[in-house]
């Protein structure tokens, strides 16, 4: 996790301590909660509240989001109310991490929307072949579509809104998924083997009880307001427990000491012993700050989602309207090539098949590229259910 992502994710475990201690403590016991986040900036903020005035060591700080910390502590040192304190600081926050989650979610969509442009440079060289203009092993124009598609994904990884580590998350089943699906490319069809890797990944997350991780983010908010609410009604700490443990598995993970490699996970975590420990009268409002950033980021992977189904609908009409175009085409210029030999297009039966490969694995591609956020699982899955259905639509109509 970077810098900046560190500090507007423990912004509400140090909004909830600093409610009820001074500016050193909260940023010690916030230090405390945040190693597994960034055991570089929790090392920092322990070593900054050893510090007689802490706020000097944010207050010149490059990044804005640290100097809020900054100010938040000169205010408690002046004897500002702390509750005025809490509150502006977590407007202040909320407001940055706000801007950045709907910078990164901007910059995913102008990127999958320009890479998916890219997918347009094999269909071109596709058709080339198909009418005999480029004549070139048709593997490797699969061979460029699977490559682009490798590409668009990887930088949907690194710019979508992401909560879980995929390598950790999927481990294993990533190269037992390619290992099983890779012979299917090659032999059978590519979007059966994209189907493929995504049965190998979800049979993989079932297994290890790992399927339930994507809804982690979901149950933060709701788990932690339980928890204020309920304090601050006077139920004891393990009556609160609990409770939680029989209605959200994240609390009942979170009991037992287990680690998963999420950041909602931590943050639930630490906010829950940062709620018991420092009290629940203004838990609701960093509660409050967690909720807006995940309603911001399911709300953009909803987005993507919808936007999924409306392209495949599009790009399955055009796929058909150019491979008929294209089948109309070859069958032309066959009859014509002994007049014209500047076109000599390859046999039909060998164009009907790399047309149906082809274009089913630019479908399943981008599709799969869109659905990215919602896990690779289903990324996979759907991509290649997607890829199949059109595979087989294309060779009934050629």
């Amino acid at each position: 996790m970077d810098r900046e992502d560190f500090y507007m994710v423990v912004a509400p475990i140090f909004a909830t301590y600093l409610s009820v201690s001074s500016g050193n403590e909260a940023l010690k016991y916030t230090s405390l909660n945040a190693v597994e986040l960034n055991e570089e900036e929790a090392r920092r903020l322990f070593v900054a509240s050893l510090m007689p005035t802490p706020s000097t060591q944010f207050l010149e700080d490059k990044s804005e989001v640290v100097r809020l910390y900054g100010f938040a502590l000169a205010q408690e040192e002046a004897g500002v109310d702390r509750g005025v304190v809490v509150s502006t600081f977590l407007e202040s926050v909320k407001a940055l991490a706000v801007a950045k989650v709907e910078a990164r979610v901007r910059l995913f969509e102008s990127i999958t929307s320009a890479l998916g442009a890219l997918f347009l440079l094999p269909l071109f060289f596709l058709f080339l072949w198909s009418i005999g203009v480029f004549s070139v092993d048709p593997a490797l124009i699969l061979a460029t579509i699977a490559a682009t598609a490798l590409a668009a994904g990887a930088a949907v990884v690194l710019t979508s809104p992401q909560d879980l580590n995929p390598l950790r998350v999927y481990s294993w089943s990533i190269p037992l998924g390619i290992l099983a699906a890779v012979p299917l490319g090659l032999l059978a069809s590519p979007p059966l083997a994209l189907a493929t890797f995504g049965v190998v990944a979800l049979a993989w997350l079932k297994a290890g009880d790992r399927l339930w991780w994507f809804q982690i983010r979901r149950e933060v908010p709701p788990m932690l307001r339980a928890t204020a609410a309920m304090l601050k009604e006077g139920a004891p700490p393990d009556v609160i427990l609990a409770r939680l443990t029989s209605k959200f598995k994240t609390a009942a993970k979170v009991a037992y000491g287990y680690y998963i490699p999420s950041r909602y996970f931590v943050l639930a975590k630490s906010m829950y012993r940062a709620i018991t420990e420092a009290g629940g009268v203004f838990a609701i409002k960093a509660v409050e700050y967690i909720q807006s950033i995940v309603d911001i980021e399911a709300s953009a992977v909803r987005k993507m989602a919808k936007q999924a189904a409306a392209f495949f609908l599009l790009f399955t009409a055009a796929v058909l309207v150019l491979a008929f175009s294209v089948a109309t085409s070859v069958h032309a210029l066959q009859d014509s090539s002994a007049v014209n030999p500047f076109f000599t297009p390859p046999p039909y039966d060998e164009v009907r098949e790399v047309l149906s490969k082809g274009l089913s694995l630019v479908t399943a591609s981008y599709v799969a590229v869109f659905l990215i956020p919602m896990g690779l699982h289903q990324a996979a899955l759907i991509g290649g259910t997607a890829g199949l259905l059109v595979e087989q639509l294309l060779l009934q109509i050629l």
